[in-house]
């Protein structure tokens, strides 16, 4: 039965010509005389060939150890190129590891989640890509960044989806509305869809309000859509009207103008998951950032969550 050949038999085929000694080439190769000689035997046992005519002064290679010597070089020489470039690659990405992530997450979570990070591990740096929840998706799906955060905008079966944690919607109106009166959650019955402004339908807000059935019901022509966040907060600030947005996406404490009621009967939550494609194995800098957030996520959301 022939022996398995693989690149340490081309490897010691190639030290032993370029040296025309079998001594020479196991020193360079830090083997043994009798290993090397047996790992050239077992090369030209399986090719059927004389690579090297022996003698007592010297090794000199036959015919056919001239013609596999050029590919066995061009083999080596390509393999080690590509093992170089794989490792540049890796370096490289370890250093500097993008993320996207729904503005909501980028504003509350992930500040104090890259101090800690950082922290931990200082030479890896974590460069967010903010979007909306269909943005999201598509920098993950195009290669633009290894994972994201959002709730699932559309359940594409290139993604997969591993659940980080979920927050509460509420209504976020002015502190002068008749709204803001009451203290406590507040019951989709109380809700004007005439007043009522939503997340454009990009955005993950919109994909679990839809889910919904008491918001398809009481809600089906509302006010306007509007796609970014912060236009909607201003908007809501300027009396125009009341919104719908996850804790994560409320007002800040110090927020003087606005005030956040959670919704009940029913309470909706977005279900915030990370998001990666599936069957591909993530950068060893990714990776740790992956766990790092599933494990602090938790204690952030608890701080963060509204009283």
């Amino acid at each position: 039965m022939k022996s398995a050949i693989n690149l340490r038999h081309l490897r010691a085929f190639v030290a032993v010509a370029r040296d025309s000694s079998f001594t020479r080439a196991a020193e360079r190769l830090l083997l043994s005389q009798s290993a090397l000689t047996v790992t050239v035997r077992q090369l030209e046992e399986h090719l059927g060939v004389a690579l090297f005519n022996r003698t007592t002064r010297q090794v000199v290679l036959t015919v056919d150890g001239e013609s596999l010597l050029i590919a066995a070089e061009r083999i080596i020489g390509d393999f080690d190129h590509a093992l170089a470039a794989v490792t540049e690659t890796a370096k490289q990405r370890q250093g500097r590891v993008p993320i996207a992530v729904v503005p909501s997450v980028a504003t509350r979570l992930m500040p104090p989640l890259v101090r800690g990070f950082h922290e931990i591990y200082p030479d890896i740096r974590i460069t967010l890509r903010d979007d909306n929840g269909r943005g999201v998706h598509r920098q993950v799906l195009d290669h633009d960044v290894e994972f994201g955060i959002s709730n699932v905008w559309r359940p594409y079966p290139e993604l997969e989806f591993t659940p980080l944690t979920s927050d509460r919607f509420g209504l976020v109106c002015r502190r002068d509305d008749p709204l803001a009166r009451e203290e406590g959650p507040f019951n989709w019955a109380g809700i004007d869809q005439k007043r009522l402004f939503i997340m454009a339908s990009d955005t993950g807000f919109y994909t679990a309000l839809q889910n919904t059935p008491e918001f398809v019901e009481r809600c089906p022509t509302p006010a306007g859509e509007v796609l970014a966040m912060v236009t909607m907060l201003d908007m809501v600030r300027a009396g125009l009207g009341i919104t719908l947005l996850p804790e994560l996406a409320r007002p800040a404490a110090v927020e003087s103008e606005l005030v956040f009621r959670r919704l009940t009967n029913p309470a909706v939550h977005r279900h915030l998951c990370l998001i990666r494609r599936r069957n591909e194995a993530l950068s060893q800098g990714a990776r740790r950032i992956w766990d790092y957030i599933r494990a602090q996520v938790p204690r952030e959301i608890e701080l963060n969550a509204a009283p």
